[in-house]
């Protein structure tokens, strides 16, 4: 489902760009259709490049893991445990 998301986020980038082209440069077809064409695989790299991808949610790491790490780590003398409710969007 992100594949499709992605690829129609990447198209309509691109009909955009076709729009901008045409109307605010005011270039004919074969100049508004090849900027397009190099413009949006170039928009797209400097937006991969400048905003960093998301993080898996701890939700999705095994327990097991979870456990070993902290089985592993030294206990102090006082522990603090806190606990907090999210709902399915990651938000308290």
């Amino acid at each position: 489902m992100e594949r499709v998301k992605n690829a129609a986020l990447v198209f309509c980038l691109f009909i955009v760009l076709l729009v901008i082209f045409s109307s605010y440069f005011r270039a004919n077809e074969v100049g508004t259709f090849s900027g397009a064409l190099a413009g949006t695989p170039l928009l797209v790299h400097i937006f991969n490049r400048v905003v960093p991808r998301r993080r898996e949610p701890a939700c999705e790491r095994p327990m097991t893991a979870l456990v070993a790490h902290s089985e592993s780590m030294p206990r102090p003398a006082e522990q603090i445990v806190v606990l907090r409710m999210e709902g399915p969007n990651g938000r308290a």
